[in-house]
């Protein structure tokens, strides 16, 4: 059992640690988390740009071309799983080019804990893949049933609500591909 002067000492330490202060500081503890950013909250991570996402996403809505809130939804899904997609081949080329055994064995020879790490992102990797794979087939059926029915006319073909806006996915966490958790585990930050 822990004692009571045990308890205030704790709480009187907990008390003096307050964290970052300035906008700064707390951009840059947010980012703690992040070890690969196949499961990141937000869709970008540091080193990425928010102008190659705007134009990335302007690409995939226009090919999409998403009407109504769910369709909508399916789109968002289908951009973060294919921006996600696109961090894979940098993690394992830094898993590799990190962990490749450079003692004159094997040319491919690892070490041992890369294996795991490399699992890690082809487990990600393949969740990913299911996630886009999903979403665009669930967006096509929509499609095809809405395409059944004809336009009235003089009524354009055009999404009446607006698109998806690309600083509103910056601001908000992004979906979790399929709604469950892909427990990421650390992957070392240097890995890509």
């Amino acid at each position: 059992m822990i004692s009571q002067s045990k308890i205030d000492a704790n709480r009187r330490n907990a008390a003096k640690s307050t964290g970052p202060r300035t906008a700064s500081g707390k951009a840059v503890a947010s980012m703690n988390a992040v070890k690969h950013g196949l499961c990141a909250r937000k869709p970008l991570i540091p080193g990425e740009s928010e102008t190659e996402f705007a134009q990335f996403t302007s690409d995939w809505v226009g090919s999409l071309r998403p009407l109504g809130a769910h369709e909508r939804l399916l789109a968002e899904q289908i951009i973060m799983a294919a921006w996600q997609l696109r961090r894979v081949p940098q993690l394992e080329a830094g898993l590799l080019a990190r962990y490749m055994r450079q003692d004159g064995e094997h040319p491919f020879a690892m070490a041992p804990e890369a294996y795991q790490q490399l699992s890690r992102i082809d487990r990600h990797h393949t969740a990913l893949q299911r996630t886009l794979d999903r979403s665009l087939k669930d967006l096509e059926r929509m499609q095809a049933e809405r395409g059944d029915q004809e336009p009235e006319e003089g009524v354009q073909n055009e999404p009446t609500e607006p698109e998806l806006s690309v600083p509103e996915m910056l601001n908000q966490p992004a979906m979790n591909p399929g709604g469950r958790s892909f427990g990421c585990d650390s992957i070392p930050p240097n890995a890509g």
